[in-house]
């Protein structure tokens, strides 16, 4: 599905595509899964050439047929939003399918190194045995070195001495060898569960590929037929209104935008609300523009635009990041690197976030995979496939953070969560309900996000009111 078509936006509710099953598989789900099912809704009743001509004999009657076809378009625009954030949740099932899988598979090659390593000391401990079992039994349950000892005229008390610890040795030696064949049964075992392990990772991957792939390529068709249908609509919107098909495409357009902005205006004023329920796990610096849609800029960064002034959010703490200043009308601040709280952290990452370096170089680095060479990879981290989680960790790693593998990690590991009102350039802003995030992307500013978002489209920039009706989380994580 394209995010950048006017298709997009005025797809008729007819055609979104209801993916039905399992599209949330948890990290161990039993293997066995059917592949979703897509079921269309009946179709809605678009007019016909004789209800448009019948509109027009009275003005009341085509100002009631035009609001009508416009309602369609709007319900279609929102039902497309709907159904793509299904196919996000699909790729981002298949993705944390396959860095579960690589999991399993490194922890069955770690148990069958050490159950390999354990067999082999089993069969030195059991050579031992073997010999030392030979020997006492060719000499009458002696070894030879002991009849020395026996038949000997050698001072008793070293006699004594020397048999004591050559019986010490002997009986190690029996119980190193039970331990030994413990520890390779042991090890064994867990290396076959962890392989069993591995092979069901694999399976789900399989499963969730199938998922990811027909939730895909039936969000194409969707918007295939959502763009025929519009041509329709806008066509008899022009017949209405005496007017162009382009005029009325640019006014359906429009009117998609208006309605985006303020979708996005209520998720924000949502978060700033202290009655909402969930509060920033650290309080925001007093409250800046709600980001806002606007066309994108030629530049690898975007250019600020004005922003209406957003409710303050109270309880006024300390946050561990420098606070912006107030809001007002004109533009925004333009991004620049947050301070280090802490030294950078040593080359070989750590597994859990550190602090340092700067959310402009992570932003550098994220803008540096929009186009070819690069593109969307299920479970990509680079160098040249990436999916959403792991070119984040790619970007934020060039800065010296080292972050999660996927979505919902990086945005639970995040020492702040402020309002997506108080989103700064660097901030994550993840799409899903916690905990189960399924898709995340690096705020720029300017209402527009960097991503990895799907085989289609690839990586690029986008606004992000034309993302608000996806499930658009309203706090973001800051790193």
């Amino acid at each position: 599905m394209g995010l950048s078509g006017s298709g997009l936006k005025a797809a008729v509710l007819c055609t979104a595509v209801v993916l039905s099953g399992s599209l949330a598989l948890p990290a161990q789900a039993s293997p066995i899964l059917l592949a979703p099912t897509i079921q269309r809704p009946a179709s809605p009743e678009i007019p016909s050439a004789e209800d448009i001509a019948a509109a027009k004999s009275t003005e009341r009657a085509t100002a009631d047929q035009v609001t009508a076809i416009e309602r369609l378009l709007a319900d279609a625009a929102s039902a497309q939003q709907a159904t793509f954030a299904l196919t996000l949740q699909g790729n981002n099932n298949y993705s944390e399918a396959l860095v579960e899988l690589q999991d399993r598979r490194s922890s069955a090659d770690v148990a069958s190194a050490r159950a390999e390593l354990a067999v082999q000391a089993q069969e030195k401990t059991r050579k031992q045995v073997g010999q030392l079992a030979g020997d006492l039994y060719r000499n009458g349950g002696l070894n030879p070195t002991l009849t020395t000892f026996v038949s000997g005229n050698g001072e008793a008390l070293q006699q004594a001495a020397t048999l004591q610890a050559i019986s010490a040795s002997r009986s190690r030696a029996f119980e190193s060898a039970e331990t030994a064949a413990a520890a390779a049964r042991s090890l064994t075992a867990a290396a076959q569960d962890a392989n069993t392990a591995a092979d069901d990772a694999a399976k789900t991957a399989e499963a969730s590929k199938a998922q990811a792939e027909a939730a895909n390529a039936a969000q194409v068709r969707a918007v295939a037929e959502a763009k025929a249908q519009r041509t329709i609509l806008v066509d008899q919107l022009a017949q209405l209104r005496n007017t162009t098909v382009a005029l009325e495409s640019a006014r359906v357009d429009e009117l998609d935008r208006q309605r985006e902005e303020a979708r996005l205006v209520a998720i924000s004023a949502a978060a700033d609300r202290p009655a909402s329920g969930q509060a920033a796990s650290a309080p925001a610096a007093p409250a800046g523009p709600a980001p806002q849609a606007a066309a994108p800029a030629p530049a690898p960064a975007p250019v600020p635009a004005p922003a209406p002034a957003p409710v303050p959010v109270p309880a006024p703490v300390p946050a561990p990041v420098p606070a912006p200043a107030p809001a007002q009308a004109g533009p925004a601040p333009a991004p620049g690197p947050a301070p280090a709280p802490a030294p950078a952290p040593t080359p070989t990452p750590p597994p859990a976030p550190a602090p340092g370096g700067s959310n402009e170089i992570a932003i550098s680095v994220a803008l540096s995979k929009v186009g070819a060479p690069y593109f969307y990879q299920y479970g990509g981290t680079g160098p040249n496939g990436f999916d959403c989680s792991g070119l984040v960790q790619t970007a934020f790693a060039a800065a010296g953070k080292y972050l999660p593998r996927t979505a919902a990690q990086q945005y639970a590991a995040a020492p702040t969560h402020v309002p997506i009102s108080q989103a700064r350039p660097g901030d994550l802003l993840v799409w899903g309900s916690a905990p189960g995030f399924y898709h995340v992307a690096i705020y720029l500013g300017n209402g527009q996000v960097v991503q990895a978002l799907n085989p289609d489209e690839g990586i690029g920039v986008t606004q992000l009111s034309r993302m608000s009706g996806m499930q658009l989380h309203p706090y973001a994580a800051r790193y």
